[in-house]
């Protein structure tokens, strides 16, 4: 951040105007990336806060003080967060439609089973996969439940 304010602060005064503050806030909004916001990201962003604080309540007794005051904790402890975009699925009645990083894949009974695949394999607990299986197997029998109340 003191390299910024020195490129906005040219005489070193320490101070800077309100044009000088809207120069350097535009250049670090011009940074900033947006991410999507889907389960996919806040799995990846979990995993890597988890782990991150691991380390750090591994190596607490390494770190010195300085580096957590001065909020160097992503260079003294890991990586910065990076996304990383695995592809998206939808579901869409009897089909599905697959957009993988460099593929598209729309297809009818082969995406729709490649789907349930995944979203079965993502399920947490035995119980979910027992109950998601029995609902497939249900709506295959009879059909799905179009009754409004």
């Amino acid at each position: 951040m003191n390299e910024l304010i020195a490129k906005y602060d040219p005489k070193n005064t320490g101070y800077l105007n309100f044009n000088q503050i809207k120069l350097l806030l535009k250049e670090v909004d011009s940074k900033v990336i947006s991410l999507p916001a889907t389960a996919q990201r806040a799995n990846q962003q979990g995993r890597y806060l988890g782990k991150k604080l691991s380390k750090l309540a591994k190596s607490s007794l390494s770190l010195s003080m300085n580096d957590i005051l001065t909020g160097d904790i992503d260079n003294a402890i890991s990586k910065p967060f990076k996304y990383t975009h695995l592809g998206s699925l939808a579901y869409i009645g009897n089909s599905a439609v697959f957009d993988l990083p460099g593929h598209s894949f729309v297809g009818g009974l082969v995406a729709m089973y490649l789907w349930r695949s995944i979203y079965f394999a993502q399920s947490v607990s035995i119980r979910t996969r027992v109950l998601l299986f029995m609902d497939w197997i249900n709506r295959g029998i009879f059909g799905r439940d179009i009754i409004t109340i």
